[in-house]
């Protein structure tokens, strides 16, 4: 009987995932070749080497998702801030260049010297999508932006719809009416 890609995915679900700062960092550097440090008993992605991230508004990241879902280019995307609910998703600069002032109303461009904190790689809270060591290759940057772009046009555009609440407008359109 022959070992198939299910078994193999099932045997890296089981098999133990470290606890400890050095062990956590260990497995980031193994498993998804990601640059990290120990940094206060924590670990820390340094985003250096092309690694680059989009923060986004915790609201928008769906649409992120979904759009990236729609490429096929969906990669690990990281909460941050728990009062503030962001998610930065991680990619592949790929040699492109990108400007804050390119970003959409609410997005940062993140880029090195820039370190994030890493949650531990057990499924966690803190992970919006989790990092798959089978899939360790990041989204290009460029596909990454372009989601965030259509995902806050996307929420611009339903922002806009709810200025003004139609009830808000039926009294005018009724005084109109009775006045004609």
């Amino acid at each position: 009987m022959g070992s198939s890609a299910h078994q193999d995915a099932e045997a890296a679900r089981v098999r133990p995932l470290p606890c400890g700062a050095a062990e956590v960092a260990k497995w980031y550097r193994s498993r998804l070749g990601w640059p990290v440090e120990v940094v206060d008993r924590g670990v820390h992605l340094l985003l250096t080497g092309g690694l680059v991230g989009f923060e986004v508004p915790g609201h928008q990241a769906g649409g992120v998702v979904e759009r990236l879902t729609d490429f096929g280019a969906v990669g690990p995307a990281l909460r941050i801030g728990e009062r503030d609910g962001r998610v930065v998703f991680l990619c592949d600069v790929n040699d492109a260049v990108f400007a804050q002032s390119e970003m959409p109303v609410g997005t940062r461009y993140l880029r090195a010297p820039v370190s994030l904190p890493l949650p531990s790689p057990r499924p966690s809270q803190s992970w919006f999508v989790a990092p798959e060591p089978n899939r360790p290759w990041l989204p290009s940057a460029g596909a990454v932006l372009h989601a965030v772009r259509a995902a806050a046009a996307a929420a611009a555009g339903a922002m806009a719809c709810r200025q003004v609440p139609v009830h808000r407008l039926e009294p005018v359109r009724r005084w109109r009416g009775s006045a004609g």
